[in-house]
């Protein structure tokens, strides 16, 4: 099945039963057989992604750091790709087309099912578009630790020159300034205040490196 649904071992498959097609019957035998391929792969993957947005959707309900755990395991396990953003597109389209009309000023206008999904798929595409770089890996291991101490080392360990500090502190704030724009209703983000003690963290550190 895994071989199946890896595009590029599918593709170098057919191709080859394509080029030893002898007649047209053989040919359209081949193409009857690619459809059917085609779909089943579509039901399946459809699945898989809505297995993973269910876990994503209820570890979004139980607030952020939930929600940073989950997309973590997801993305170690190169479980994030474009075919999630996809699906989640044509949930969030079935999701407008099913909602019911609110008049402008109320509590709930605009949708709050829409709002989320909407959130959680700019979290997707943030993640699938900056999961190999270094800075993002940076941030998310200074976040999960506790204490002061135990950052400054990690910093030590990991940033050397006065330019790189520089530059990944620049890289919080920008983050930071983000979510306080974007910051959704209903998820508490505790995160933004602990990204601000790491940028003045990073700051200090910097300017020992330039006194060092």
């Amino acid at each position: 099945l895994e071989s199946l649904l890896n595009e590029p071992v599918y593709k170098s498959v057919m191709y080859r039963r394509l080029e030893g097609c002898k007649s047209e019957e053989e040919l359209q035998q081949l193409e009857a057989v690619d459809e059917v391929l085609l779909e089943f792969k579509k039901d399946v993957r459809d699945e898989r992604n809505k297995m993973k947005l269910e876990i994503i959707i209820g570890a979004a309900l139980q607030g952020a750091e939930v929600l940073d755990k989950s997309l973590e395991l997801l993305r170690e396990k190169r479980e994030l790709d474009d075919r999630l953003v996809d699906y989640l597109d044509d949930v969030i389209a079935q999701a407008k087309e099913n909602e019911v009309p609110v008049p402008a000023g109320t509590k709930n206008a605009g949708g709050t099912l829409v709002k989320m999904l909407t959130v959680i798929k700019d979290r997707l595409v943030a993640e699938i578009q900056t999961r190999d770089k270094p800075y993002v890996r940076m941030l998310a291991s200074l976040l999960r630790l506790v204490t002061k101490r135990e950052r400054e080392l990690l910093l030590r360990s990991e940033v050397n020159k006065v330019e790189e500090a520089q530059n990944f502190a620049a890289f919080i704030r920008d983050g930071i300034q983000y979510m306080e724009q974007h910051r959704a209703d209903w998820l508490v983000d505790e995160r933004v205040e602990k990204m601000k003690e790491i940028a003045k963290e990073v700051d200090v550190h910097r300017g020992a490196l330039v006194s060092g």
